[in-house]
Order: structure tokens, then C-alpha cells, then sequence
């Protein structure tokens, strides 16, 4: 039998390696298979965390940092967090549809797309958070 609430976080040092982002996809599709999610909401949540994953390796400079990732789950939602120590300021207002070219710049469509709400935050001392939200029942 599942629990109805489970939270798990997790202050990692990060390598920047495929392996390492690898692990930590499995490390969240891991613990919402446990508690009986479906397939199709694990792959979309999981996507999701590691596009925001790669942003934070990419822009937040947790290639060689510290990341903190907390996950909660309840019987009516999951939560997903990223916090990185990364800039100050994050570029947001209305979202931009990429270039249809472009091989690059999809990944906030492609969260929110996965996801029913995604809240990007910075702090003025450095660092973003990321949080994605995504109800079990749609």
C-alpha cells in the first residue's frame, strides 16, 4: 500500500556528467513508480525535471555546484523543485515561441507543456528555483 504524502530531498554535489543527470532522472522516476504513479505521468514528470535539470547545469552553474532537488507527492498532485546557485536574475515576461530552426530554446514550452504549473523564481543573493506542479487526475 502506497502512503497518501511522501517527500524526499536531496542536497547533491554535481559532476555535470551525463551519468550524473542520468541518475538523477532515475532517482524521481523511482520514487513516483514506487508509490504506484502512472507510466505516462512518471515520463512527463521526468522530462520535465531534466530539462530543467539540464538549464540548471547549463545556466545556473551547477555543472561543479551544489543542487538541491525536493520532490513531493500526494494522491492528488506532485511537486518538483530545483534549486541551483546560479545568477540573479532570471529573463521572463510572456513566452516566446522559439525559432522553428532553431535547435534550441524549447525548454520552458516543453515544462509547461508536461506539467500543469511551473513557477520560476530568483533570489537577489543568487540562486533560481524552479517548481513544477502536476496533477495526477487531469
Amino acid at each position: 500500500m502506497t502512503e497518501p504524502t511522501a517527500s524526499l530531498h536531496r542536497r547533491l554535489a554535481l559532476d555535470g556528467t551525463p551519468e550524473a543527470v542520468r541518475a538523477l532522472r532515475g532517482l524521481v522516476g523511482s520514487f513516483l513508480r514506487d508509490r504506484g504513479v502512472p507510466e505516462d505521468v512518471v515520463r512527463a514528470v521526468t522530462l520535465a525535471f531534466a530539462e530543467a535539470l539540464d538549464n540548471a547545469i547549463e545556466h545556473g552553474g551547477s555543472t561543479h555546484g551544489e543542487l538541491n532537488v525536493w520532490l513531493r507527492y500526494t494522491d492528488r498532485f506532485i511537486v518538483v523543485s530545483l534549486l541551483d546557485p546560479g545568477g540573479d536574475t532570471v529573463p521572463l515576461g510572456r513566452p516566446v515561441a522559439p525559432d522553428p530552426n532553431a535547435e534550441r530554446g524549447r525548454g520552458f514550452q516543453l515544462m509547461n507543456r508536461m506539467m500543469d504549473a511551473v513557477r520560476v523564481r530568483s533570489y537577489p543573493r543568487g540562486g533560481t528555483r524552479v517548481s513544477m506542479l502536476r496533477y495526477l487526475h487531469r
